[in-house]
């Protein structure tokens, strides 16, 4: 049996919160069948780039892609990269003022996103609405590409 340290099935189970007696839960989070999920429990397998995508997502709470969960992992993308953005920027350095500003414009961008989201959630059209919401994810976008 593979310790956690060489074991990355074990490694995640157990950073997730799962027991050794829980590899078939964890595994069925993944889309394991039980079987499988006692493989990589045991080290008798490596585990595939699709497994370990899984093993992100479930880490980081993405849900399963569905037409209907598409706004909200296109929201969690678009965060993401303004979020790398950012933490790169701040990571060459720059005076305090500038990265106080830095981190009020992911706040600003990251709320347009949440919005334009919900919007794409709403039953009914509201141009104007979208027209606003619409304006503000194109300056934000600027921004994001422009520095």
């Amino acid at each position: 049996m593979a310790d956690e340290e060489s074991n990355d099935f074990r490694s995640w189970m157990k950073s997730m919160g799962y027991n050794a007696k829980q590899v078939s839960v964890a595994g069925e989070v993944l889309g394991m069948s039980p079987s499988l999920a006692g493989h990589s429990s045991r080290g008798l397998r490596e585990l595939t780039k699709t497994e370990r995508l899984a093993m992100a997502a479930a880490t980081t709470g993405i849900p399963e892609w569905s037409p209907a969960n598409e706004p909200e992992l296109m929201a969690v993308r678009m965060l993401y990269t303004i979020l790398t953005d950012e933490i790169q920027r701040v990571a060459v350095g720059s005076d305090p003022e500038m990265e106080a500003l830095r981190a009020i414009r992911a706040v600003i961008r990251s709320e347009a996103y949440r919005l334009a989201t919900e919007s794409r959630l709403e039953p009914s059209p509201d141009p104007e609405t979208d027209k606003a919401i619409l304006d503000v994810l194109r300056a934000a976008m600027r921004g994001t590409s422009g520095h």
